[in-house]
């Protein structure tokens, strides 16, 4: 199965290219098959025999990790004791006591979801990292806040209650817990094969509703000013070899003197298609 079918085109059409995007949340009822993606049973099944270690798993209660000894464990790997790998039966005791198990960079190790993440790279200027939330029933895992990106989340199983703060003194740029939660904008409930997207800095938090919740989030980053900057550095790391290479030949003052000229030139010479391709390329592979 690709990812076109698991994700399709006109399901991100609708949700990513069109009007809502970066301006409102939209939320599509039944849109994809859960049962085509990542599973529970599966994730049980990896936490208990797999080699998946911390910190591609955590555990978060309202906000407060636990200490990670107390959820991990050693195995044996090839005759060496190795630390970080998960404890099944601890990691169910705290989530009985209300902690969510929470999955991340999911594309590393889980195919199909690695695959919608190429997917929505290859029609969005964004790096996109996915993650698991698995919630216990009238729990939440974080407390309010905002993501310094765009958000979207395919509920697999369970129902999650969703609220959001999108008051505009409550949108931001960056990333937050500094989020007035007294009075949410949106309150609305996901079920299994439901799809939300939320604009980039949309502050909110979701409470799992009649049992547990389980859904896959991908966060969709544009690149800031600073990943641009450091884009732009990078190009004149590469094209000024001789300055790079050789600037002990000059006196400081010539030296400082030649790397703003230089810069001053990569910035005003540097086609934007390329800059932003360069800051996204870097960003991609810092992702993984």
């Amino acid at each position: 199965m690709t990812a076109a079918t698991l994700l399709p085109a006109a399901l991100t059409g609708r949700l990513l290219q069109d009007a809502a995007w970066g301006v409102s949340h939209r939320v599509e009822k039944r849109a994809v098959d859960p049962a085509a993606l990542l599973t529970s049973d599966t994730v049980r099944r990896m936490l208990d025999s797999s080699l998946l270690k911390w910190p591609y798993f955590t555990l978060l209660k309202h906000g407060e990790v636990p200490t990670v000894s107390s959820y991990t464990t050693k195995r044996d790997v090839i005759g060496h004791k190795v630390a970080g790998f998960a404890d099944l039966r601890a990691v169910e005791r705290h989530m009985a006591g209300g902690a969510s198990l929470k999955l991340n960079q999911v594309g590393d190790w889980h195919r199909p979801t690695r695959d919608i993440a190429r997917q929505l790279e290859d029609s969005l200027p964004v790096a996109v990292n996915s993650y698991v939330f698995w919630t216990p029933e009238e729990s939440r895992g974080m407390l309010p806040h905002r993501d310094a990106a765009h958000v979207l989340v395919v509920q697999l199983e369970g129902r999650k209650e969703w609220h959001l703060y999108a008051e505009p003194d409550q949108v931001g740029a960056s990333a937050g817990l500094d989020v007035d939660a007294a009075r949410p904008t949106h309150v609305f409930t996901l079920e299994p094969g439901d799809v939300l997207y939320l604009p980039h800095g949309w502050p909110h938090d979701a409470v799992a509703r009649g049992g547990d919740s389980f859904h896959l989030t991908f966060t969709l980053t544009e690149p800031t000013p600073e990943d641009l900057v450091d884009a732009l550095l990078r190009r004149f790391l590469d094209d000024e070899h001789n300055l790079v290479h050789h600037f002990q030949t000059r006196p400081l003052a010539a030296r400082a003197g030649e790397v703003r000229s230089a810069l001053a030139e990569q910035a005003r010479t540097l086609d934007a298609d390329r800059w932003a391709r360069t800051a996204l390329e870097t960003m991609r592979e810092a992702i993984g």
